[in-house]
């Protein structure tokens, strides 16, 4: 039988959520988010199935968590669906809330070798996969894909068999794979399945907020409405954007949250911990016209410490601004380079 997670959670209201990105969903960013928005069901990063049950070492890396993150989904990639089974038990033995499937992610090297967007077009092994994994645990287990390969004309019958293979969501970037990250994601192919599947159906691409995606979900003939949309690279350095009311942080609030967040990625992985922070650092700090005198030190940073010196030295040197909010610089938000994975 069906786990009723995601269509209990739709039929409370909007379902917000952390979209799964390779290189930024990791603990401490999950932890982050949850204690600024703690209504946000949050993605991890996509793991390989294969290898979460071959190496203790990558279950150890992926799945160990907080609890403050719960709802938590584990996504995975892969081919096999009696490894995804197995894959699917091991991340169920960790308390995790619920796993979701990749099917969408359109990296060359991703889909040459069978997984990611080709199942879209390898649909007897997907459905495969969704139907062992469903009978292999009781956390629920979700799908997440794109329009399609070319355009959105199999999207309604494939996540019909998916439905029927017992995924409990689906979330569907609005782009095909074929225009990978180019151009607009466009939602009316997501609006469209809305009507023909019972389960929960979740917006993803280009959604820039908690406001925007509310706007999206909204059908625009007024039929059925989508359940929830996906937060991706609009939450860098911002994760604020997950709160109703297009709630913007001082430079204090900001400044604070940079250092909660190096002192977790220094706990979580210590070294690496702090090759990973600096990227995030720049980017809470990208809409301040200043950020360049400090954009050097912060790309260095190799401790917690010095993560506070350089925030001190803003503090000391910008005191004025401490309660400005980042709109006061109508600064544009500028969208970072990204990969695959990434939204």
């Amino acid at each position: 039988p069906m786990n009723t997670f995601w269509s209990d959670l739709a039929s409370r209201g909007p379902i917000s959520t952390l979209a799964p990105m390779d290189g930024y969903c990791d603990s401490p960013y999950r932890q982050i988010i949850k204690k600024i928005a703690p209504g946000t069901v949050v993605f991890s990063e996509f793991y390989s199935a294969d290898g979460l049950v071959h190496s203790k070492e990558l279950q150890r890396r992926a799945l160990t968590h907080n609890t403050s993150e719960y709802p938590l989904i584990i996504q995975i990639f892969g081919k096999d669906p009696a490894m995804f089974a197995e894959a699917a038990k091991i991340i169920e033995g960790y308390g995790i809330t619920g796993i979701d499937i990749n099917m969408w992610c359109p990296a060359k090297k991703v889909v040459k070798s069978g997984h990611g967007s080709s199942l879209m077009i390898n649909r007897d092994t997907a459905f495969k996969i969704v139907e062992e994994m469903a009978k292999a645990v009781k956390i629920p287990v979700s799908v997440k894909t794109r329009l399609g390969w070319e355009d959105h004309s199999l999207l309604i019958e494939f996540v019909q068999w998916l439905e029927n293979a017992w995924a409990s969501l689906i979330s569907v970037h609005g782009r095909t794979y074929k225009q990978a990250f180019t151009g607009k994601a466009d939602l009316t192919g997501i609006y469209d399945l809305k009507q023909h599947v019972g389960i929960p159906v979740i917006a993803n691409g280009d959604i820039l907020s908690y406001e925007d995606g509310i706007k999206k979900m909204i059908h625009p003939e007024g039929l059925k409405n989508l359940d929830g949309f996906m937060i991706g690279r609009a939450s860098f350095g911002n994760p604020w954007c997950f709160l109703p009311g297009n709630y913007e942080p001082i430079l204090w609030e900001i400044l604070d949250t940079m250092q909660e967040h190096g002192d977790l990625l220094w706990k979580c992985k210590e070294r690496k911990g702090m090759m990973e922070a600096r990227k995030h650092l720049v980017q809470y700090l990208h809409g301040f016209p200043w950020v360049k005198e400090y954009r050097n030190a912060l790309v260095h940073v190799e401790s917690p410490e010095d993560i506070t010196k350089i925030l001190d030295l803003i503090r000391s040197e910008h005191a004025p601004l401490l309660t400005q909010r980042i709109s006061s610089y109508n600064a544009d938000s500028q969208m970072t380079t990204w990969d695959c994975g990434i939204d």
